[in-house]
Order: structure tokens, then C-alpha cells, then sequence
């Protein structure tokens, strides 16, 4: 052992101890400083770091356990902001001990705890009495977030740590131990990298000296500098050994903490990182605003600028991106360019009004970029094949001479898609170009997961429509009048045709197309006079209650299964908007369910007991008593706490644990749901 080493570290232990506001105990002490180390990369705040202990009784032999998606905190992660593709998976979990050695015992205690908590076979409830809260309450969220993961994890690694303040000499029987526990995690989960890793005083002092005051040297192709503030052009290969640490890791203390939560828990930039991996794309610096970074003082050395308490303030989706492009590209240099401006500042509120400034500036316009994602590009080989023009480059192929009969864009598509898929006409009519620059509207349409054969059936349906249409009005209005009906015609034609609202991706695959005729549209266009004789003089879109009394009366009159299916998938759609009312119920089965329901406060789960007895799903009897509570029938009841109309809590039964404060929130949400589910005509 290197003793000065250890007088070094003891030093340092004691001075955390005496700047403590938590407690002054070495071990306790030693945990919070050890982990500080082991997750320094990461630039965890103290309570975050504080939040991975399991310490204290039942630990099973493990003091910190840590979940991160991303390079992030995954309890922290809003719902949002959860990666859709290219998801890393990391767990760390430590065992801390204020001992001058290593000892078998610490993990010969551990390897039974990560049997049991690795075999998801068993529950938690099994598990109390042998483990205590902290630590089950993490792996719950380990298992919540492996499944949410599985379709997108590209990289799964469970970091396995044993800290002390000895050397790092281990003997064999340790390091037999520390093997098998390794063995237990990748038998665990397959797919997984699991290393065992040992911090004694040489490498914790190591990882305390580097000094979290960075001077960082960027090396540039041009740069304009005026009064000591920087304009540059730097290649990709550059910019990324300058965001990367000694271990090759994206370097995550130089991302300010004010946004990067925001701005880099973002799921990976499927765009950008086409574009990155497109060597036919433009310049890369042409279709990206580049990135800003702060810092307290620079200079030029060369081609290359130093720079001293390194901030990026903005672009930090952009450099994720190039670091995951290196990465899972394994190249090692890439000559494109990256602009980069570098502002020089010391005042506080100078830094602090521009990092506000750089993050509420308007999204860079990416509808073009969309182009050259994968599934563009594979929606465009696959209706070529069928004689069908995709310009997912704007005017492309009408450049080209194509005939506009046989070319579609991605927005027409969308709505296509939107239309039948999701059941809802009435957003497919309404669709505007902003829906292509929404990542998260976009991905629910345009997801690699939607069967590539689907898009042809729809263009067809679309077309067909569109010539029927043209037909029954042909005079200069006629382009608005496509659009105002062609939804909504092909949806109920469509529907109709299949005997059943509830299709999807393999019926419209599967559909004799022989069956569309201009015919059935007419019979569809007579529904629609039925339901108002005027409604084909209007030049605006249809009122949405419109489209609910047209689907009521087709299902009637032509005995259309699934009317619910239309409010079932509408919910999947995009959160935070107004979708169609729940179509599954009558007024007679709403009489029932309620005839039902117990006094309140109501039992849990009280909806599937309904469900069972009527032989109903249960999201029919939630669909009932949402509508009894939202029409004043019932009282809103959450978490055992019944509210009466003016929010009084007027009877409680079991609460689980939840807060009236817990209650009166969800109550809110609650109300705003129930007002979006159900509105006029639904009954």
C-alpha cells in the first residue's frame, strides 16, 4: 500500500466530514465521497447523488444503487423526454466500505441479493421482509425501465463496484467472487455487459484530482474574432475529441445544468444522425445552427482555442448526436464542418441572459431534414415499386416531369395514415405543416415499427377518393373541397366496406380495392347529406361534432362493428388534445354500470369486477363511470377521497398512502381528461 496515499485520502475524508450538512460519520462520509468520484462524469448534483443510497438495514450488501438512461438519472427523466430510439441502459451499483482493505465478505454478501433481485420471477412482496424499501423501490424502477427500453436499448452495462481506502491488490478468492457476481448479471439479461470493479485510495485520489475547472483547446478550420468573442468552423472529428473525456464518454460537466436536462434528455436525433450518417448530405454545418458555448476566458495557440470553464449552452442535441454518430459508426475522423460561436464573459447575469436567450430562440425549421431519415427513404422505394411518386424532397419529382396524379408528399400521407390508423379524420383534415417538425407528433406516424406494405393502400384510398370527389364538384373550390371531405369520405366508406371500425394495418394490406368504388363514395356522400343537407355547401372544415353523429348513424344504419375502437385509438394519439368522445356506450349500459357500483367510496378496482359480471372490457366500464361522474351522476373519487362539485371532501376510504394534496392534483387531471373524452352527440 502506498501509505501516503491513504494519508492523502484520510485528509480529504475529514474534510468532508467537517463541511457536512448530513452527518459527520467516516463511513457514512466515505460512501458519499466514493460515489461522488465513481459518478463524476455525470456532474450529479449532491442530492442526486445522495438519492442512489439503499444503505442501513436489509441492504443486502449494497450501499448505492443507480439507474441511467441516456447518461441520465431515470426517475428524473420526464415523461417526454424518454428516449424512442438508440437508448442506453446503465447501472451502478456500490458497495462502500471504510476499510484500509478489501475483504471477501462485502461481495459474498451481494451475490445472493443480485439473484434474487435480478430474477423478476419473484415479487417484491416476497422480497420485503429480506430487503428494505430504498432497495426494492430500485428494482422496481431497474425493471420498469429495462421493459420500457427493450424494443430501443442498443447498450446495456451494469457496473458492479466494490470502494475502500486500500490498494488495489486484490487477492483471488476476492477476484473469484467479484467474477461470479459478474456471471449472476449477464445470466441475469442477456445482451448485457457486467464488470466488477474495484476503487481503493490510488484510484479514488486519481479521480479527485482532476479538477472539475476544465481548460478545454478546440482546434479550427476558420474563425472570426471580434473584441475577444469567436465565430469558428471546427471538423466533427475535432468537435468531438473536444466534447469527449479521457475515457472516450461524452463529457457531461461541460452541458450547463439549467438546460441540460431539458435539452439533453431528448431521445436521439433521428435527423441529425441520418444526416451525419448520409455522405451524400450537404455540408454539415448548412442545415444546423450550430452551438454555443460560454466560458470565462480564451485564447487563440495556433489553430486551435483555449478555452477556460467550458459551458455549452446550446446545441447540445447536436453534440449527442455527433458523439453517438462516432460512436456507433466506429470511424475515427469526419472533415464536415460544425459552426461554433464562443462568447467570452465573467458577469453572471451576462451568462445567465445568454443562456435564456439561446434556448428561446424558434426551432430550426427541420422539415427538410425529414427527408433524409431511413423511413422516408424506405417509404419512397416501396411506393416507387408501385408507380407512386413519394416527394419527400419538396417538388422533386414534379421537377422531374412526374404527373401530380401519381405524386404524394409526406404531409398528405400523414394524414392518411392518421386518418385510418388512429381513427381520426377529423385531426387528419386538420393536419398542418408544424406536424412534421414535431418530434414526438412525427414518430407516432412516421415509426419504423409501421409495416412499410400499409402506405401503398393508403395512397391508393386517398387518390380514389380525391377523383371521386373531383368529380361531384368540379369548379374552382373543388381543391378546398378535397380536402374539407376526403378524410372523412374514405374513413366511413372504408369502414363501412370492412363491416367493422376496428381495422388496421393488415386489413388495409389485405383489401380488395375493386371493393372501392366511386359507387360506395356516393353511398358514403348520401350518409353525410342525411346527416346535414347543407354540408357539402360549406367551403370551411366540418364541425367535429359532425364527424361523431356521422359515425353514430352509419354504425346504426349498417351494423359497423367497433364504434368504441374510434375513441380507443384517438387516445393514442398525441397527449394534451382535444381527441373524439368514447363511442362504446349507450345510455342504457350506462344505466346498468351505474345500477352497479357500489356506495362510495368505491373498492379498487371495482370497474373490473363490473366488467366481469357484464362480460364487458373493462375500458367500456371505465368509459360508463367517467361519464356518470363527468354528467354529475357520481362523485369524482380519487385514491379513496370523495369530492363533491365544488372539490369538498365528503368520504374517505382507503388512500394507499396518497395525500389529500397527491388526490386533489390527480383530481385536476382527471377533470381535464374527462372533459376532452366526452362531448356532444357521443350518446
Amino acid at each position: 500500500m502506498a501509505k501516503n496515499d491513504l494519508i492523502l485520502l484520510d485528509s480529504i475524508i475529514d474534510k468532508y466530514v467537517a463541511e457536512s450538512k448530513h452527518t459527520t460519520d467516516c463511513g457514512e462520509v466515505f460512501e458519499f465521497f466514493a460515489t461522488e468520484q465513481i459518478l463524476k462524469d455525470y456532474a450529479f448534483t449532491e442530492q442526486q447523488l445522495l438519492s442512489g443510497s439503499v444503505d442501513g438495514r436489509n441492504d443486502g450488501g449494497i450501499d448505492e444503487f443507480f439507474v441511467l438512461v441516456n447518461g441520465h438519472l431515470a426517475e428524473s427523466i420526464p415523461e417526454e423526454f424518454w428516449p424512442r430510439s438508440n437508448s442506453e441502459l446503465e447501472i451502478y451499483i456500490i458497495s462502500c466500505k471504510h476499510d484500509d482493505s478489501f475483504k471477501q465478505s462485502p461481495i459474498t454478501a451481494m451475490i445472493p441479493s443480485l439473484l434474487q433481485l435480478f430474477d423478476f420471477s419473484i415479487s417484491a412482496s416476497k422480497l420485503e421482509e429480506q430487503y428494505n424499501s430504498k432497495l426494492l423501490k430500485k428494482r422496481d424502477l431497474l425493471l420498469t425501465t429495462y421493459k420500457r427500453l427493450a424494443t430501443t436499448l442498443t447498450k446495456f452495462d451494469i457496473n458492479l463496484i466494490y470502494a475502500c481506502r486500500g490498494d488495489e491488490n486484490i487477492e483471488k478468492n476476492i477476484q473469484e467472487k467479484a467474477d461470479q457476481a459478474e456471471q449472476i448479471c449477464q445470466e441475469s439479461f442477456s445482451g448485457c455487459t457486467a464488470k466488477f470493479d474495484f476503487w481503493g485510495n490510488k484510484k479514488l485520489l486519481t479521480r479527485y484530482r482532476e479538477n472539475s475547472k476544465s481548460v478545454l483547446e478546440l482546434k479550427y478550420e476558420q474563425c472570426i474574432n471580434q473584441d475577444g468573442q469567436y465565430v469558428i468552423l471546427t471538423k466533427l472529428t475535432d468537435y468531438y475529441n473536444f466534447i469527449i473525456d479521457s475515457n472516450e464518454k461524452l463529457n457531461r460537466r461541460i452541458f450547463d445544468s439549467n438546460v441540460r436536462d431539458y435539452l439533453g434528455l431528448n431521445p436521439v436525433n433521428i435527423d441529425i444522425m441520418n444526416t451525419l450518417s448520409d455522405s451524400e448530405s450537404p455540408e454539415f454545418w448548412w442545415l444546423n445552427n450550430g452551438i454555443t458555448i460560454i466560458g470565462t476566458h480564451a485564447h487563440i495557440v495556433g489553430n486551435a482555442i483555449s478555452i477556460e470553464n467550458v459551458q455549452i449552452v446550446n446545441g447540445l442535441q447536436t453534440s449527442e448526436s455527433i458523439y453517438n454518430y462516432f460512436n456507433e459508426s466506429k470511424i475515427k475522423s469526419d472533415d464536415r464542418s460544425l459552426l461554433v460561436k464562443i462568447i467570452i464573459s465573467n458577469d453572471v447575469n451576462a451568462r445567465n441572459s445568454i443562456i435564456y436567450a439561446t434556448n428561446n430562440q424558434t426551432n430550426v425549421n427541420v422539415t427538410a431534414l425529414r427527408a433524409t431519415d431511413k423511413i422516408q427513404r424506405d417509404i419512397e422505394d416501396v411506393l416507387k415499386s408501385h408507380g407512386i411518386y413519394y416527394d419527400r424532397r419538396s417538388n422533386y419529382y414534379k421537377n422531374q416531369g412526374m404527373s401530380q396524379e401519381d405524386i404524394i408528399d409526406p404531409l398528405a400521407l400523414a394524414a392518411g395514415y392518421i386518418c385510418l390508423i388512429y381513427k381520426s379524420p377529423f385531426k387528419a383534415t386538420g393536419l398542418k405543416q408544424r406536424f412534421m417538425r414535431d418530434d414526438i407528433k412525427y414518430q407516432k406516424v412516421f415509426s419504423p415499427e409501421t409495416n412499410l406494405n400499409v402506405w401503398y393502400p393508403i395512397v391508393r384510398l386517398l387518390k380514389k377518393t380525391d377523383q371521386a370527389l373531383l368529380e361531384l364538384k368540379s369548379n374552382v373550390k373543388a381543391v378546398r373541397f378535397q380536402k374539407n371531405y376526403r378524410q372523412i369520405i374514405l374513413f366511413a366508406t372504408i369502414s363501412r366496406l370492412m363491416g367493422t371500425f376496428a381495422f388496421g394495418e393488415k386489413q388495409l394490406i389485405d383489401f380488395d380495392f375493386n371493393q372501392y368504388t366511386g359507387d360506395e363514395i356516393k353511398k358514403t356522400v348520401a350518409d353525410l347529406v342525411e346527416i346535414d343537407e347543407t354540408c357539402f355547401e360549406r367551403v370551411r372544415k366540418l364541425p367535429e361534432n359532425f364527424y361523431e353523429k356521422l359515425f353514430v348513424h352509419i354504425a346504426n344504419k349498417y351494423s359497423i362493428k367497433a364504434i368504441q375502437s374510434i375513441a380507443a385509438k384517438n387516445r393514442q394519439l398525441w397527449s394534451g388534445e382535444q381527441t373524439l368522445p368514447s363511442y362504446g356506450l349507450t345510455n342504457e349500459l350506462v344505466n346498468e354500470i351505474a345500477h352497479l357500483l357500489p356506495e362510495q367510496p368505491w373498492p379498487a378496482k371495482v370497474h373490473k369486477q363490473i366488467a366481469a359480471s357484464l362480460n364487458l372490457k373493462e375500458m367500456v366500464v371505465q368509459n360508463a363511470i367517467s361519464y356518470l361522474i363527468y354528467t354529475g351522476k357520481a362523485y369524482r373519487q380519487v385514491y379513496g377521497y370523495v369530492f363533491d362539485s365544488s372539490g369538498n371532501i365528503i368520504n374517505k376510504g382507503e388512500h394507499f398512502g396518497y395525500t389529500v394534496e397527491d388526490a386533489r392534483k390527480k383530481l385536476e387531471e382527471q377533470k381535464l381528461q374527462n372533459e376532452m373524452r366526452f362531448g356532444v352527440g357521443a350518446f
